[in-house]
């Protein structure tokens, strides 16, 4: 840092020094920052000083940590991301590249709640799909969907990698047209944190959907976990008459 009349707390000159070099592409989306230690020697500064200027990065969304890795720079957030589309849809349109990796795949028996949900039978057959999906290869939400199996019949042969709303479209004839989302926030689990390179008790969106045709037949319901940092939600907008 170069010499000047700033008076400001050294943890936040610590601070605009980073976000200067995030902005400048010095340090991009995805780098590990330097170690704390490193840190405290290129600042001269305590420890403390240091956690507290990252802290506020980290609090902002510009950096996150992963637990016995370090930190990173955090890629910016996706905004207006509808919850109610296709995923693949909504990040295409965002001008990312969309991807997925499959975790389970596997024909189910509907429970009470999938089967009121998709307001079919008590032990009626559904696939259920678990993926995580990645915006430019960053992990950002991780998926379950229930499809009810007479639908979608040798769904097995297909790369679910792909968009589920594309092979429905192309292979069955199903065209999603409208959808019921319930959006609500709350914290990570282990297991999802682990999955989504985040810290167990972060702040999630976790969406429950249900897509429909035009000619209102449920077709799937979903349950959505999204890193709370890295969307921003839009609804579009809506009559209040």
């Amino acid at each position: 840092m170069s010499p000047n009349r700033d008076f400001s707390p050294l943890y936040h000159k610590i601070k605009q020094h980073l976000l200067d070099q995030i902005i400048s592409g010095t340090l991009k989306a995805g780098d590990m920052l330097p170690s704390e230690t490193q840190l405290l020697t290129q600042y001269n500064a305590s420890r403390i000083t240091i956690r507290r200027a990252l802290k506020e990065l980290i609090q902002q969304g510009i950096l996150y940590t992963i637990q016995g890795k370090g930190t990173f720079v955090a890629h910016a957030p996706i905004r207006q991301i509808s919850g109610f589309h296709s995923f693949s849809d909504d990040i295409r349109a965002k001008g990312l590249r969309a991807s997925s990796q499959v975790l389970l795949f596997n024909q189910i028996p509907a429970d009470h709640e999938i089967a009121a949900r998709l307001h079919i039978n008590h032990g009626d057959s559904v696939y259920q799909v678990q993926r995580v999906r990645f915006a430019n290869d960053q992990p950002v939400a991780f998926e379950t969907a229930y499809l009810p199996a007479t639908l979608y019949p040798n769904l097995e042969q297909f790369d679910l990698r792909n968009s589920l709303y594309e092979i429905f479209r192309t292979h069955y004839h199903i065209f999603p047209a409208w959808a019921d989302a319930e959006i609500q926030a709350t914290t990570t689990s282990p297991e999802i944190a682990q999955t989504l390179k985040m810290q167990t008790g972060e702040p999630v969106l976790e969406a429950h959907r249900l897509t429909y045709t035009e000619s209102f037949e449920l077709v799937e319901y979903v349950v959505s976990i999204y890193c709370g940092n890295r969307f921003t939600f839009f609804t579009g907008r809506q009559s209040i008459l």
